[in-house]
């Protein structure tokens, strides 16, 4: 009896999720309603390891459940903030906003394909060239049809939502013409390949890092260029 008590106490003092398997036995009941083990302190000792159990993987689910909506939340946020200029500086409700961002995609999709083919030596490091042309295929698309289209309709919100619209369902089309209408895969350098173990049953990802550290590092520029600043009107710019 000692024995298997001790036994017990051991397996639940390691904290270890894989000892869930070695402990449940223990409280399981027989058919007829017995247990399996006999003596109510080796029971005792079993069911206290499993509650401890169960509490790190609360923990770690609730934790990873966080980190999973702050990383999401992160890129959601990029676009509210993205309106928010848009309709603050001139005016416009712009319907096509997310295609903006489908537009940046797959400039970086593209720049991953010319890596891999003409330098493949440096695709480790394909991101640092795709961010900045993806920045500068959204800008150029953007002032075209600002130019085009959009200065037009300064002062007439209504006016944009139908527009901007009709703009997003022509960009759609345009990009399904170019690349297809499957999904085409952006494949992460090495360096955001894995992830980062923080607790038992919980990787925490490189790439939902580095997401969340571009959009934080995204949202302190913004900052720094928010009205009231010197230099508000030329970040606006």
């Amino acid at each position: 009896m000692n024995k298997r008590l001790a036994a017990a106490q051991l397996v639940a003092a390691q904290h270890d999720l894989d000892m869930y398997e070695l402990l449940r036995p223990i409280v399981a009941k027989k058919a007829d309603g017995t247990f399996n083990e006999p003596d109510e302190r080796v029971r005792n000792a079993a069911q206290e390891g499993i509650y401890t159990l169960d509490s790190i993987q609360r923990r770690s689910e609730i934790f990873g459940t966080l980190f999973a909506g702050l990383s999401l939340g992160s890129v959601l946020l990029l676009a509210a903030l993205g309106l928010a200029i848009t309709y603050g500086l001139i005016g416009i409700v712009n319907m096509a906003h997310g295609e903006f961002l489908m537009i940046g995609a797959y400039a970086t999709y593209v720049v991953q394909n010319l890596v891999q083919h003409y330098a493949p030596g440096t695709f480790n490091w394909y991101p640092l060239f795709a961010v900045p042309v993806s920045f500068v295929a959204a800008a150029l698309v953007s002032s075209m049809l600002e130019r085009l289209v959009l200065k037009h309709l300064y002062g007439r919100p209504l006016e944009t939502l139908l527009t901007t619209f009709g703009i997003s369902l022509i960009l759609i089309q345009a990009t399904r013409t170019i690349f297809g209408i499957q999904n085409v895969q952006v494949t992460n350098p090495s360096w955001m390949s894995g992830g980062v173990a923080v607790m038992q049953n919980l990787i925490l990802p490189y790439n939902r890092i580095t997401i969340l550290v571009f959009s934080l590092a995204l949202v302190a520029m913004r900052g720094a260029c928010s009205p009231g600043r010197v230099w508000a009107s030329s970040c606006a710019q």
